[in-house]
């Protein structure tokens, strides 16, 4: 934590968020203006990390925390980026053009981005006494976990989407018992077809995690002889550590308690401004206008803050860039690779690229044109790249020609 900061202070460009998305803005500022005076405030007293690490290989060891931190102290102070850690902002006085933070201090900014992210979203259900439900979300989250996933441990995971099948995979690997409980009668229901959701528990179940699908948890208790027990609508599962990976709900009571528009996320334009031309917001907190979609979406993924951060950060120093990514994520769950490219919300007819029985293939989407909607893939990162183009410039695709794994991609282009 830094001790040392007045009462009262300014900087031109002041970040609230110390994340991958603020790390960025602030890096991309310098970048393109050396001399700007850019401040990231932070309410943690980690420097900037980023977050996807720690679902994977920080879980493992310690020494991999390394991973998540992308840059050093040095190099911040080597860029002039300063930094206020451990202290979270209060309020946000838009006349005023200032910031109000947890111990007093007052910060100035002649523009301001909120990348004040995500944070894990609590259980429904009653939590009884004495028991213990861990989140992850954050580096402290990680470290408790990697403590309590001790070899022979029984986990039970509530959530069967990518942060509880990530989890799932390292507690394997730490030779611990899983048994992942999801409400739903399949997994990444809301986000991946059912072949690429079956493919994936196929590839847990041969590393020994347990599942129950289609069962909703009523409550999380202990016992006499367990520290966890979750009750079913149908049965109960005892547990030595009960891990909620039940999706993430965004950070923006700061944005409406400064009067800022708010619908499931910070509205922002394509520019990634509010409505106060000089408050910008970006990264998973943000609610956009998609062209792909549509519509204004939410979308958590790693590529939001990583891209639309530069845009913001862009446009803060006078630039009027949009932000206009087809929606991208990724998934590291053992030795497998998944990845998803576009959207699979969008009617269309699905087709399969390769066997699914196999642990290379991908899973397509086409519109009613012949257009390529999304495109999913489990250790074929290569079809991923092929679609991106193929997304972005509405190429029509012969579905029968990409059927055929032998057949290149680029191959397969309609004719006519």
């Amino acid at each position: 934590m830094d001790k040392q900061v007045p009462s009262n202070m300014a900087a031109s460009y002041v970040i609230i968020g110390a994340g991958q998305a603020g790390r960025r803005a602030a890096e991309t500022i310098k970048d393109l203006r050396p001399h700007a005076d850019v401040l990231i405030i932070g309410d943690e007293n980690f420097l900037p990390y980023d977050r996807p690490p720690l679902s994977k290989q920080v879980l493992f060891d310690e020494a991999e925390e390394k991973v998540a931190f992308i840059r050093s102290r040095e190099f911040y102070k080597s860029v002039g980026i300063r930094l206020l850690l451990g202290r979270s902002a209060v309020t946000v006085d838009r006349a005023a053009h200032c910031v109000h933070l947890s111990d007093g201090s007052v910060v100035a900014f002649n523009k301001l981005l909120l990348a004040t992210g995500s944070r894990a979203r609590r259980l429904n259900c009653p939590i009884g006494n004495g028991a213990q439900v861990h989140y992850l979300r954050s580096l402290a989250d990680a470290r408790a976990l990697r403590r309590e996933m001790n070899n022979g441990r029984r986990i039970a995971i509530l959530g069967g989407g990518f942060i509880g099948l990530e989890v799932a995979a390292a507690a394997r690997s730490l030779n611990c018992e899983v048994t992942v409980i999801e409400p739903q009668e399949r997994l990444l229901k809301r986000s991946l077809p059912a072949v690429v959701g079956s493919s994936i528990q196929r590839l847990h179940v041969s590393k020994g995690v347990r599942f129950l699908l289609g069962r909703t948890p009523l409550a999380v208790t202990t016992s006499a002889h367990h520290r966890g027990v979750v009750e079913l609508d149908s049965g109960e599962v005892a547990a030595d550590i009960v891990i909620a990976g039940v999706g993430s709900q965004p950070n923006t009571e700061l944005a409406e308690s400064a009067g800022l528009e708010v619908e499931n996320g910070i509205v922002i334009d394509s520019c990634c401004r509010t409505a106060d031309m000089d408050i910008f917001a970006a990264g998973d907190v943000t609610a956009h206008f998609s062209k792909f979609h549509g519509r204004r979406v939410r979308v958590e993924a790693w590529q939001v803050a990583e891209y639309q951060s530069v845009t913001a950060a862009k446009n803060m120093l006078g630039e009027e860039g949009e932000y206009d990514e087809t929606p991208w994520l990724w998934s590291d769950q053992y030795d497998w690779n998944v990845q998803a490219l576009g959207s699979f919300d969008m009617p269309g007819e699905i087709h399969l690229r390769g066997d699914s029985a196999t642990n290379c293939f991908s899973v397509w989407n086409f519109g009613s044109k012949g257009e390529v909607l999304a495109v999913a893939a489990v250790n074929c990162g290569r079809d991923v790249s092929v679609a991106r183009r193929f997304i972005k410039e509405r190429t029509r695709i012969d579905p029968s020609k990409l059927e055929q794994r032998d057949v290149p991609i680029r191959e397969c282009v309609a004719s006519g």
